[in-house]
């Protein structure tokens, strides 16, 4: 007998800052709470705030954050400016006009029919080198973007990852990848 899911579910991103996500179909064996937080200021400055804090709690920095094409830019944007970085790098999952020079890997996520690629420009990587990096996503359900992530930066010898932060984990509750701490909000089922 199959267990009936709740239409939505709350999380807590922040002091006073909850959202609810609704069910989402995605194909006829699996369905998902939607975490969409494009265009949400109030959303990704709040949690923004919770990963920063999180974060600096424990004794984990940065010297700049790396995430991938699209949900995260808004959190990516917010989270940079409360560590002081005055830029983070975002890996493209498609290829446009003025890129030159590219290094990529293949990503396959829950949220996705087909299988997309992750690409860097090489001139980029001077951005990395040397540098404490963060991961940083929306939400890992199978850590499939984070892998192909860390994949990315060991093809480009910039392993010097210092943690994963995201704001949702799904289905598992995640608390580190490769060794490393993910730092994670709140967490969310995976209706099945």
């Amino acid at each position: 007998m199959r267990k009936e899911w709740q239409q939505t579910w709350t999380v807590n991103l922040g002091p006073d800052c909850y959202a609810k996500l609704p069910l989402v179909k995605v194909n006829d064996s699996l369905s998902i709470y939607s975490y969409d937080s494009m265009g949400k200021t109030d959303w990704n400055k709040a949690a923004a705030a919770s990963l920063y804090t999180k974060l600096r709690s424990n004794s984990l920095e940065s010297d700049i954050i790396v995430t991938a094409e699209a949900k995260a830019l808004g959190l990516a944007q917010e989270l940079s400016g409360l560590f002081g970085h005055s830029e983070h790098v975002v890996l493209r999952k498609s290829v446009k006009v003025f890129m030159q020079d590219l290094i990529h890997v293949d990503v396959k996520s829950i949220t996705s029919s087909n299988p997309q690629t992750l690409y860097l420009e090489e001139y980029k990587i001077a951005l990395l080198k040397g540098k404490k990096i963060l991961v940083l996503d929306d939400v890992t359900s199978t850590l499939g973007t984070l892998e192909a992530v860390w994949e990315l930066m060991g093809l480009i010898g910039c392993q010097d990852i210092t943690a994963f932060a995201v704001v949702l984990t799904e289905g598992n509750r995640y608390t580190e990848f490769k060794g490393l701490p993910l730092i994670s909000l709140d967490h969310i089922p995976l209706p099945t």
